[in-house]
């Protein structure tokens, strides 16, 4: 089973904060972990600020109104144990070191069109550099069919894109864990290569052999030829998939489809949560 023990909320107190911390709450009360809020202020000049996610107008919060209202967070969730903090610095950086501080099994994000200081979304950049997984959530407006972190009610589908290698088992291994606690099926897919050596067969046959045997009712297998980009982005508004499951590499590429630009397209694109789960759990510290 999955061990999701810490969570971590990285929020700037924009109107996705609140919808931020309603995902790592019910999270941390599926699994019984604990809740880590926080909240940076970038040196860098001002309107490129703390906000990954502000305006450019948005005005710096005071460090005793961040503390307050970091505070406040935390009493809108008081069933939980939560932990606040507080840095300064670029953003990504000042996330990564939290993460790495705190030992965080998971980072919720909320991505916007917005920059960080090195013009990388915040969200596109953890996920490149880190070795956690991410859990990157759009704006409200943008996912008709968001995942539900309680249980109970109608299942919904979580879509999981696999290349078949080693790498991508571990995201699809979460998959299944995350449907052991949510009402959640399972839709395993590989895309064959245009033009390709692939057989459909075998791939079908790898892909049912992965199942396990208390889920083979809830999962179905499908094996496509298309551009994995756009086969993912076509069945996850087909399926009305409340998330995406994918497989990410902190430091190279999956040696197939998986790679970071499938990873990066998929992250700006999707119109329901993704979740970016590393081929390997970072090391203790």
């Amino acid at each position: 089973m999955t061990a999701i023990r810490t969570i971590l909320c990285p929020v700037d107190f924009s109107p996705a904060t609140a919808r931020q911390v309603e995902f790592g709450a019910g999270l941390a009360r599926l699994f019984g972990a604990r809740l880590v809020l926080h909240h940076n202020e970038s040196v860098l000049a001002t309107r490129a600020a703390v906000g990954w996610m502000y305006a450019n107008d948005h005005p710096a919060a005071a460090p005793e109104t961040v503390g307050e209202k970091l505070k406040a967070l935390a009493a809108n969730v008081s069933d939980l144990e939560v932990a606040l903090h507080m840095t300064e610095g670029p953003a990504s950086t000042a996330v990564l070191a939290v993460a790495d501080t705190v030992q965080a099994d998971l980072i919720i994000l909320s991505t916007h069109h917005a920059t960080t200081d090195d013009h990388t979304s915040l969200t596109e950049t953890i996920v490149k550099r880190g070795h956690r997984t991410v859990l990157a959530l759009h704006e409200a407006g943008l996912e008709p069919g968001a995942l539900r972190v309680e249980p109970g009610g109608d299942p919904q589908t979580a879509l999981v894109p696999t290349d078949l290698t080693p790498e991508s088992r571990t995201a699809v291994r979460f998959a299944f864990d995350l449907a052991r606690v949510l009402p959640l099926n399972i839709h395993l897919v590989h895309f064959l290569k245009h033009g390709g050596m692939d057989n459909e067969a075998l791939a079908s046959d790898s892909l049912r052999v992965i199942i396990p045997e208390d889920l083979l009712a809830r999962t179905i297998i499908d094996v496509r030829e298309d551009e994995p980009t756009h086969g993912i982005m076509q069945m996850a508004s087909e399926l009305n998939a409340a998330c995406i499951v994918m497989g990410k590499h902190a430091r190279s590429p999956l040696r197939r489809w998986l790679t970071r630009d499938t990873s990066q397209a998929v992250l700006h694109e999707a119109h329901c949560p993704v979740w970016y789960v590393p081929a390997s759990p970072p090391a203790a510290a």
